[in-house]
């Protein structure tokens, strides 16, 4: 029984409990390496750890109140579903479609056996991220991409453990940080699939669209040059 397990813990680890759940139920997310700003290095996280040893614990105590907890041990993740359903976040279309984004580079990279067996995450700064958005024809209709603009989308991610920064200001619109596997579970595939899908169609309707604008410039240009030449016939005569 959980009652009985959790008496069993000593004081600071009831008080660890009860911190590392609160984390968990906030961010959605714990991962096992992280940046750590003061030491500039990919350590172990302890909250991780602490998790790890007492999964059962947690598990057993979250699923009272319709709570999962999944343990991947090879990417290093403890993500939270709810059974309900209830209990989610809606993000806006900017910050989707970073996400969005950061999901396809991270599947660009492991495929290419980048990400060092796929735990400690993928370096990225805010101009190359813009970049891969432009690369891949995802833009922000109504909106210039901007590093402000992004970061407010990143500032986001970082509060739910789904990248992990490194340097730089997201005020001032230009960070670097690391692609958690935690990514993974924030977007599934079926996600993936879905928003690949809509983002061709808005392209080839865009496309069309261009095109079709410049063969009726190009006929409107025609029609200019024919209705000028007649023109210049009448003065003449």
């Amino acid at each position: 029984m959980f009652s009985e397990d959790f008496q069993k813990l000593e004081t600071t680890d009831k008080n660890k409990f009860a911190e590392v759940c609160n984390i968990l139920l906030l961010k959605g997310f714990i991962v096992r390496d992280i940046f750590d700003p003061r030491e500039k290095v990919i350590r172990i996280n302890p909250d991780f750890r602490f998790m790890e040893r007492h999964f059962d614990l947690f598990d057993a105590y979250l699923r009272f109140s319709g709570w999962n907890v999944n343990k991947d041990l090879i990417l290093g993740v403890f993500s939270l579903t709810n059974e309900f359903e209830d209990n989610r976040i809606r993000i806006d279309r900017e910050t989707s479609l970073i996400l969005f984004t950061l999901r396809l580079i991270y599947e660009d990279e492991k495929q290419e056996g980048g990400t060092s067996g796929g735990s400690q995450g993928i370096y990225l700064t805010t101009p190359t991220l813009i970049k891969m958005m432009l690369d891949h024809g995802i833009t922000m209709p109504g909106k210039k991409i901007t590093g402000r603009l992004v970061c407010r989308g990143l500032r986001f991610l970082a509060n739910h453990n789904i990248i992990s920064k490194v340097s730089g200001s997201y005020d001032e619109g230009n960070v670097s940080f690391y692609i958690l596997p935690s990514i993974i579970y924030a977007i599934d595939n079926d996600k993936i699939v879905a928003m690949s899908n809509a983002l061709d169609q808005i392209n080839n309707a865009e496309n069309d669209a261009n095109q079709g604008n410049l063969l009726k410039e190009t006929n409107e240009s025609k029609d200019d040059t024919e209705v000028s030449s007649d023109n210049v016939g009448g003065d003449e005569q």
